[in-house]
């Protein structure tokens, strides 16, 4: 990441944990915030839904997309995928 981008993303951070404060009365840990994507996502969803101004709901997603992996939407999940039928060659080809 380069210097810049890293200086806009700290600015950003610092306005959404000003912002939040402000008018939800409420804390953002950053640090836990920038680095664990499951605390993001917990975190940014409450902040989205109490939010009343478009500016922080902007902020939360613009962090979402920054801070908070994507989720592929197609890929099966692994519970549900059935087993895939193997062969038993002990007994020679015709075994089934």
């Amino acid at each position: 990441m380069s210097m810049d981008k890293r200086m806009e993303m700290a600015q950003l951070l610092a306005r959404f944990k000003l912002q939040v404060k402000r008018e939800l009365g409420q804390t953002v840990d950053l640090e836990k915030l920038s680095r664990d994507p499951g605390y993001a996502r917990q975190r940014l969803a409450e902040i989205e839904e109490a939010a009343q101004e478009e500016d922080l709901l902007v902020m939360v997603l613009r962090l979402r997309d920054e801070l908070v992996p994507a989720e592929l939407p197609n890929a099966p999940a692994v519970e549900n995928a059935t087993p895939r039928e193997t062969r038993s060659y002990l007994m020679g080809a015709r075994a089934w």
